[in-house]
């Protein structure tokens, strides 16, 4: 019998209804095991606002390497080691076109 092995990773969320979305996202789409940990809280102050918000750091532990890479790539938005970074960006006039405009210090503020 082959010993079951964890993968993890962890992730900052802004709130309680982004870990929500998380564990929702994981029942629809992850086919083996999970489970989440909550590791706790932190609060930050963002200073270009001065505001302070609070930040939870959650550990997502997969038993299958599939599903961890899955999460990561499709959920969290983070490059994978087996992901081709080369093949994925535009080259030449693409480049320049895919390149989102700036939007402001004004529009910045508002986001």
């Amino acid at each position: 019998m082959a010993a079951q092995q964890d993968f993890t990773t962890t992730l900052q969320l802004n709130s309680a209804g982004d870990m929500d979305k998380a564990e929702d996202w994981i029942r629809a789409n992850i086919r083996g095991r999970w489970a989440v940990e909550f590791l706790g809280m932190e609060e930050k102050l963002d200073p270009g606002l001065n505001r302070r918000s609070q930040v939870l750091h959650v550990s997502f532990r997969f038993g299958l390497k599939e599903d961890l890479e899955r999460f990561k790539r499709d959920f969290a938005g983070l490059k994978t080691l087996g992901a081709p970074a080369a093949a994925k960006r535009p080259v030449g006039k693409a480049a320049l076109a895919a390149k989102p405009k700036s939007k402001g210090f004004f529009a910045w503020l508002r986001s």
